[in-house]
């Protein structure tokens, strides 16, 4: 458990040192929700309990992994240029989802009804919810506050009830993609700045999609054009780089990195 704890910390660490975090993040009214903007560390909502995709490995043909054994995850454009099908981790076992938490970015719920209810309950930088910065003061005591569940957990599933996600009702969804740290040790979990050289990128985050049998699961993530940033270390991938046409990246915009 001390080990688990450290490691944790140091992520925690690296994403928010080297993916740079500002609470300078511009409004939802000048990017989508799909552009996965990233403002500061409480826009990452704390739910737990809940099965889930993880996308932040996925894009290129070749396998992004330290480890041997790490699947190929890609990104594969469909025709229309909108949207790329991401083939993702697929977190499903009860013992991962009841042990560690994942996060929603809260201005990237696609469903606006449900973004605009999380919103109004944790504010809009949501602070006012359980969260990826005040998460160590939130497992001490839940009642206090800024520790309340954010609405969007409740409809993203749950293993322990053995229900589905709500976000995207009479859909196909079997799951919906958020973040964890699950599997960061077979990758070089970090952060490549690509904003000198901006593209189309897949925004992932609350992407309906579909399980398969072999712990993987198919996402459908909206495309968006613009500077962002690639969440691994890519000088630890060669030949790998920003641009991985004709696939794109699972990526998000920090607009203060």
């Amino acid at each position: 458990m001390i080990f688990k704890s450290r490691f944790l910390a140091v992520l925690l660490i690296v994403l928010t040192s080297v993916a740079g975090f500002t609470s300078a993040a511009r409004s939802q009214d000048e990017v989508p929700p799909w552009a996965d903007e990233i403002g500061q560390m409480t826009n990452f909502l704390a739910c737990k309990g809940n099965p889930y995709a993880l996308c932040y490995y996925s894009g290129p043909e070749q396998a992004t992994q330290v480890r041997n054994g790490s699947p190929s995850m890609p990104c594969v454009v469909s025709p229309d240029g909108k949207s790329a099908d991401c083939t993702c981790y697929a977190v499903t076992k009860e013992d991962q989802v009841n042990q560690t938490y994942n996060f929603v970015l809260i201005g990237s719920i696609l469903d606006p009804k449900i973004r605009e209810e999380t919103i109004k309950t944790c504010g809009a930088e949501g602070e006012n919810c359980r969260n990826m910065k005040n998460l160590a003061i939130c497992n001490i005591s839940k009642n206090m506050p800024g520790c309340t569940v954010a609405p969007v957990c409740s409809h993203l599933g749950s293993i322990a009830n053995k229900t589905p996600p709500t976000l995207y009702p009479n859909t196909k969804a079997e799951l919906i993609s958020t973040f964890s740290f699950a599997y960061a040790g077979d990758h070089p979990f970090g952060s490549t700045d690509c904003s000198a050289t901006p593209g189309p990128y897949a925004g992932c985050m609350t992407a309906p999609c579909t399980t398969a049998a072999n712990g993987e699961t198919t996402c459908k993530c909206p495309i968006y054009n613009g500077p962002y940033q690639v969440g691994l270390r890519l000088n630890k991938l060669p030949p790998l780089s920003c641009d991985i046409s004709p696939n794109v990246w699972s990526a998000a915009e920090n607009p203060g990195n």
